[in-house]
């Protein structure tokens, strides 16, 4: 829908429509595939990513959760790194073209599954097929139709599986991760929600090799909806697990942390993480949802990523140990204004429920800034004793630093919803190119690497050739 005043649905209406149209079957069959043998040099994992060559600068990126807003502060933010340089491998290229890894969660996810897969494509056709679309109306339209009440009849075809088919169609044109293009990277690590024991799961081989499963074959828009699996609105996306199908001692994950013998408790946790999938007897099916419940900034990803560079499962295959190191996580939470503390009038459920859980995310998303901003130090320190002087920096892209309080406070008023009017989306995309460039973490990278920032033509190949500017204005939103 291309009015930018469309009316939104309400969120409560939307849950209430899920809950209320439900088909009598409830069994789908996991579309998960076994394999027999587990070979750690093919597949989709990381260290095949650019064969193992991250060059000068070794960049992170996180999209969080938050439905469309999510997705549009991405989106922005990679516009913006496309239309930035830095000097690499001795000569000028495009910041964007140097990212290594984007780890994603809910709404964050369709932004990175997309520019995993199609590249530049993202610039000219992501806002058509998906920001500015009312994905959440359609759903919903498609939950009354008589296609579905049928196919929920006889074959337990629900409304995760609904929402899958949608985006196959609509979004990822049925590609699968064999369709990501590892060659040129950047390796995009899709997250859910592990029900059964409140872990993040990650949609990489390495953790398909714990359940003997095939990732190559999965649908990208089956991870992409397990990663924004709202729980309650729509049902667990399921996994097989086929452990003891293949020899699971052959897994890199599984050699490398059977021969750590630290004491770090994080190492601890990744480790009993990856030992629960490891009997399919007593966990004979995965059940995933939305991965912002375990990790809604994306970065606890990373930080498990940084715990095994610095332990050095990752630099074991590098060609070359890079100059720099850059994380920009982006992260679309809100804070609007509730009032509650206005009146002497005690708060609804619904406004004390969206309180506690506001609390808790923050109490969260403040952790895992403190965590990242740990091992990054840890690593630095690491690779300083083994004789490289790496640099490290860190930006964060969120409404707390908009500077302007009726910007900051219709920023925190979008909702967490699969559709915006294009007014939103338009200043969600500004907004995060504007909060990018004021980052002082991101700043100092640029200023180290001869970063410049140029417009991009409106037409791609008219000939016109870009217009370097500086990179990084003082002026924040």
């Amino acid at each position: 829908m291309s009015d930018r005043f469309r009316p939104r649905i309400p969120r409560t209406f939307f849950l209430l429509a899920l809950l209320l149209v439900q088909g009598c079957a409830s069994i789908y069959k996991p579309q998960n595939e076994p394999i027999s043998k587990i070979d750690n040099s093919k597949g989709y994992r990381m260290r095949t990513t650019r064969n193992g060559d991250f060059g000068d600068h070794l960049i992170f990126m996180a999209f969080s959760g938050g439905g469309t807003r999510a997705a549009a502060l991405s989106y922005g933010v990679l516009k913006e790194l496309r239309d930035t340089q830095v000097n690499s491998h001795q000569q000028r290229v495009r910041l964007l073209d140097e990212v290594d890894t984007i780890s994603s969660v809910s709404g964050g996810s369709f932004t990175a599954a997309y520019y995993g897969l199609f590249g530049d494509k993202i610039f000219t056709d992501y806002e058509g097929v998906f920001l500015r679309q009312s994905i959440q109306g359609t759903l919903i339209r498609k939950l009354f139709s008589p296609a579905y009440w049928w196919n929920s009849l006889f074959s337990g075809f629900d409304r995760t599986e609904m929402a899958i088919d949608y985006y196959d169609r609509q979004i990822f044109e049925g590609k699968t991760f064999a369709d990501f293009n590892l060659r040129q990277g950047p390796f995009i690590e899709i997250n859910a929600t592990d029900l059964g024991v409140g872990n993040r799961f990650s949609f990489i081989q390495g953790f398909f090799d714990l359940i003997c499963s095939d990732l190559d074959q999965m649908s990208i828009a089956r991870a992409v909806t397990a990663s924004s699996a709202v729980p309650i609105a729509f049902p667990t996306v399921v996994l097989k697990n086929y452990a003891g199908q293949c020899d699971q001692r052959d897994s890199g994950l599984v050699k490398f942390f059977d021969r750590y013998s630290g004491e770090d408790p994080r190492v601890k946790e990744i480790k009993d993480r990856i030992a629960s999938y490891l009997d399919g007897k007593s966990r004979p099916y995965i059940h995933l949802v939305d991965g912002g419940i375990s990790d809604n900034l994306g970065l606890r990803a990373l930080t498990d990523r940084i715990e095994t560079l610095g332990s050095g499962l990752i630099f074991e295959t590098l060609h070359k140990v890079p100059r720099n190191i850059l994380v920009i996580f982006v992260n679309a939470q809100v804070k609007p204004e509730r009032g509650i503390d206005r009146s002497a009038e005690k708060p609804s459920i619904t406004d004390t429920i969206d309180a506690f859980s506001d609390a808790q995310m923050s109490l969260y998303n403040d952790e895992t800034r403190l965590l990242i901003q740990r091992k990054l130090q840890e690593l630095k320190d690491h690779m300083h004793e083994r004789g490289h002087e790496v640099n490290v920096y860190l930006s964060e892209v969120s409404f707390e630093s908009v500077q302007a309080k009726t910007l900051r406070t219709y920023l925190n008023s979008l909702p967490t919803t699969l559709e915006l009017s294009d007014q939103d989306v338009d200043m969600l995309i500004d907004a995060a190119a504007t909060i990018l460039r004021g980052n002082p973490g991101y700043r100092n990278f640029l200023e180290a690497n001869g970063g410049l920032r140029f417009s991009h033509p409106t037409h791609a190949g008219d000939g016109r050739p870009p217009v370097v500017k500086a990179a990084a204005p003082s002026a924040r939103p």
